[in-house]
């Protein structure tokens, strides 16, 4: 195996298991142990890097973590590390603070140059742009008059994860980027707080069932646990349960 969210198991049983003609998906359990500010473990998932644009670009790494917009202590103040962050890179200084009438991030320059918050980067992605609501690149003139994101922040991180195995569900899922994945389950993480675990339990035989044209041999299974992105998950020292019912071909 290659990690908690990689994995193999290997049947005991080798007779059975060698002539496997569907599967019921009935219940999983995975932690919620991502952060909605990650790093680069979250390969196209990372969304803690921001490019500004001063009198040169620069860039702007925060922290992982699981941040909070205004309420949580430090470090996991979003705002505060935030600004600690830019004004870290910067001349500066700049200051950030959260609207509460728009529900909007707004950005004070008094640095004596103009910054632009960069939306899409020559050298570089930006995605924290998107998490503090920035669509397209933002102009912050250096006079002190506040300037707002164009939407509201999005700190709600990953709202679903997703069971993959190519021996169980090779192609029982279509994916509009992806096209035929192998998706076993989706887990929802949205009544999941963070460092819990989220459980699914499948009431609908037909729904949760994967048939096969013909008969499979399932002794050896590889699991992993994955974003909406593809991307696999880590998940520490944490464990994944999986529960099936298989059925057997005749004979």
């Amino acid at each position: 195996s290659v990690s908690n969210s990689d994995f193999i198991i290997n049947l005991r049983e080798t007779y059975y298991s060698q002539n496997v003609n569907r599967v019921l998906v009935k219940e999983a359990t995975v932690p919620n142990v991502f952060p909605n500010i990650r790093g680069a473990d979250y390969g196209s998932s990372q969304n803690n890097i921001l490019k500004i644009a001063e009198a040169f670009e620069e860039t702007v790494v925060l922290g992982e973590g699981q941040y909070a917009i205004t309420t949580a202590a430090a470090p996991y103040n979003f705002l505060t590390a935030l600004e600690n962050a830019i004004n870290a890179q910067i001349v500066g200084p700049i200051a950030l603070s959260y609207n509460t009438l728009s529900g909007k991030i707004e950005f004070t320059n008094n640095g004596g140059v103009d910054l632009i918050i960069i939306v899409t980067s020559e050298t570089t992605n930006s995605p924290l742009a998107a998490v503090i609501g920035v669509t397209e690149d933002l102009t912050i003139p250096s006079t002190g008059t506040p300037v707002s994101a164009q939407v509201l922040p999005d700190l709600s991180g990953f709202q679903n994860v997703y069971l993959h195995s190519k021996e169980i569900a090779d192609s029982a899922a279509v994916d509009g980027d992806f096209g035929l994945i192998s998706v076993i389950t989706p887990i929802s993480l949205s009544e999941a707080p963070y460092n819990s675990y989220a459980y699914r339990k499948n009431d609908d035989d037909e729904l949760s069932l994967i048939a096969y044209e013909q008969p499979r041999n399932l002794r050896r299974i590889r699991i992993k646990l994955k974003d909406d992105k593809g991307n696999t998950l880590p998940v520490g020292v944490h464990n994944i349960n999986l529960v099936l019912k298989a059925y057997l071909s005749p004979g």
